[in-house]
Order: structure tokens, then sequence, then C-alpha cells
């Protein structure tokens, strides 16, 4: 199988992401997986304003299943990959990993999905498909 383009970001862990014993809360590494993807969006020319003023949705999380592997420490510097594995209609399926240097802390899987602003779902864009269609793995 072909290796899927991904995106990378870069994320230091600070004092406010840890435990008193330098530890990065589980809940942070949220945060910065959604980081990875806003920055992931904003490359591909799709942030988050823009989706917002030009269609009236935007993405939101409707799943997430997170496999902790090891943990992260105050200073240490992450990247986030971003890959997406599958597009449709108005959904796609993410994989994000956060990775010290080559090492995998914590992996993600995630489906992300195309809302308006009442909350339903809404069909995306034909280009911003083709854009994360390419992507992802036929």
């Amino acid at each position: 199988m072909a290796e899927t383009p991904s995106h990378r970001f870069p994320v230091r862990v600070y004092y406010e992401d840890t435990d008193a014993g330098g530890i990065v809360y589980h809940s942070a590494y949220l945060r910065f997986a959604e980081r990875g993807r806003t920055e992931w969006m904003r490359d591909l020319g799709y942030d988050h304003t823009t989706l917002r003023d030009a269609y009236g949705a935007g993405f939101t999380v409707a799943r997430c299943e997170i496999d902790y592997r090891k943990p992260a420490l105050l200073d240490d510097l992450l990247e986030v990959e971003t890959r997406i594995l599958k597009t449709g209609g108005a959904s796609a399926n993410l994989e994000q990993d956060v990775l010290r240097g080559d090492e995998p802390l914590v992996r993600m899987k995630l489906k992300i999905a195309f809302v308006g602003s009442d909350g339903r779902p809404y069909r995306m864009p034909d280009h911003l498909r083709q854009v994360l269609s390419a992507g992802a793995n036929p």
C-alpha cells in the first residue's frame, strides 16, 4: 500500500500541559491534535473562518479513538502528524500520531463531520472533498 501524504505540526509541551510530575495530561493530546488538524486545513486553503463564512459550515469531531503508548514530558518538542484515510460526502476519517522525534507516543483515529450551525451534516463542497481525497489512499 502506498504511503499516505501527511502533514506535520510542531508542538512544545508547556507546564500547563502537564501534571505535577511533568507528564502530559491525557486531554492535552486532544488540543495538540486539534491544532494539527487546524493547521493542516489552513495549509490546504480552508481555515475555519473561510469555511464558516463561505459555506455556513465547518468540521467537528464525530468520533475519536486514542491509543496512549508512551508519555510526553515537560519541554518535549513533539510533532502531530495528520493523515487522511477516507473521504465521504459529509465526513472524513483521519489518523493522527503524536511523535517525539520518530518515537510514536499517541495514535488517534478520528471521524470528522462537516456540519452547519444547526448541527446537521452538510455535504462538503466538491472542491473541498477533492482536496481531501487527494491525500487519502484509494
